[in-house]
């Protein structure tokens, strides 16, 4: 029979196997993604590569490629303490979800892309959100999730969206039809980002309660690494 040592160990090599594979799939994502895209004769790549992470998609699957690279190659490191933070897996979490139902509810019927740009797309929007939510499910410690930690997580997307009408006033390029200001008007875009937001607090509040829902059942003591 094995020793508890040596199941813990092995529980451990696993995960972080599947972690490496993960952000290995994430990073494919990312790079098939950008490099399916044939840009316009008149935009340079520079700018190209700019309008690219200006995609809510592109930098929550950022964050969540670093948080998967901090906590496995320097988890002593502050990056990396900060990356195993649970709050911070499950602020990741609930924005790649989020991104998911988006495309899967509002996108995906006007943005049709083929070839590599819709493999791109069926990795950041599907895999990953699936992926991720199974090693939050069963790898990330249970019970350090607060029900204020849902208006916490609200700040990133508040960010995002400054910084999206500040770039799209300055280059005029909006990534998403429902925040396009020049199209829709300023107060249809007030309105889409109140939805939003309100989208992100239940599904953070979801997040939340999953989190209860799992420690009462006895994974509190799941090891986030």
């Amino acid at each position: 029979m094995k020793s508890p040592q040596i199941i813990q160990t092995s529980n451990i090599t696993a995960v972080r196997i599947y972690r490496s594979m993960l952000a290995m799939v994430v990073l494919a994502g990312i790079g098939i993604a950008y490099f399916a895209i044939i840009p316009a004769a008149h935009v340079s790549r520079l700018r190209l590569t700019a309008n690219f992470f200006s995609y809510f998609t592109i930098q929550t699957n950022a964050l969540v490629f670093l948080g998967l690279v901090f906590s496995l190659a320097v988890p002593r490191s502050r990056p990396g303490q900060w990356a195993q933070c649970p709050p911070v897996r499950s602020a990741l979490l609930s924005y790649v979800v989020m991104t998911s139902v988006i495309y899967a509810l509002v996108l995906q019927t006007a943005w049709r892309p083929t070839g590599w740009q819709a493999r791109g797309d069926q990795i950041l929007h599907y895999a990953v959100p699936v992926l991720y939510f199974i090693d939050w499910l069963f790898w990330v410690r249970r019970g350090a999730l607060l029900w204020r930690h849902a208006l916490w997580w609200l700040s990133f997307p508040a960010a995002y969206a400054v910084y999206t009408l500040i770039h799209g006033y300055v280059s005029g390029f909006y990534p998403y039809p429902f925040i396009d200001v020049p199209e829709i008007g300023l107060d249809e875009t007030a309105v889409n980002m109140a939805w939003m937001t309100a989208g992100f607090l239940g599904l953070g509040t979801l997040v939340i309660t999953i989190d209860r829902l799992a420690c009462r059942y006895g994974a509190r003591n799941a090891r986030a690494l």
